[in-house]
């Protein structure tokens, strides 16, 4: 969940003890018109949830740019080496040889790649993170196993009425509990 999900204003998080209540609350939320929704489930609740893969192009690119990059130094470093900074002529080989190059060049891509991906996908997904407003409700740490939970976000701009319209709707909804979410809880 994003820090401007619950934004300054809050969200509203409801609790089913049911799937079926859940998806039948996410289908009538999103029918009603709410975009800003968030589910935390022990299971894809939705088929577009179930199909939907979070491609991350942008972390791709980035992890190729730094291997390619990763590679060209250690060929760069490996020929500067050898063939510039101090040639040796031992047996009439040539001091740039492409072949053997490689290896050297293999590793750093290597190297590059894995830290590129390691440091890239902590900064897509804002690591470490050790505290999150949501983690103070009490049960919350029950999505993972047997309880559904669906946050709706008021953004920007909420009242104390929208939120009460919505509660109202989440309780209509039969949510065992609604609970209201703010950054500073």
């Amino acid at each position: 969940m994003s820090k401007d999900f619950i934004a300054r204003d809050g969200a509203l998080f409801a609790e089913f003890d049911d799937a079926e209540l859940a998806r039948r609350a996410l289908d009538n939320l999103s029918a009603r018109g709410y975009r800003n929704l968030e589910t935390f489930f022990p299971f894809p609740m939705t088929s577009d949830q179930a199909t939907n893969q979070l491609g991350w192009p942008a972390l791709a690119m980035v992890v190729f740019a730094l291997a390619a990059v990763g590679a060209a130094v250690g060929y760069f470093v490996q020929w500067y080496a050898n063939a510039v900074s101090y040639p040796l002529n031992i047996g009439g080989r040539p001091a740039h040889a492409v072949l053997p190059f490689f290896v050297s060049a293999l590793e750093s891509l290597l190297l590059f790649g894995g830290v590129a991906a390691f440091v890239a996908l902590l900064v897509a997904l804002r690591l470490p993170r050790l505290w999150r407003p949501v983690y103070e409700i009490e049960g919350f740490e029950r999505a993972s196993i047997d309880r559904y939970w669906i946050a709706v976000g008021m953004g920007l701009g909420g009242d104390d009425d929208d939120f009460a319209r919505i509660d109202r709707e989440l309780r209509s909804m039969n949510a065992v509990r609604v609970v209201r979410v703010t950054e500073e809880t």
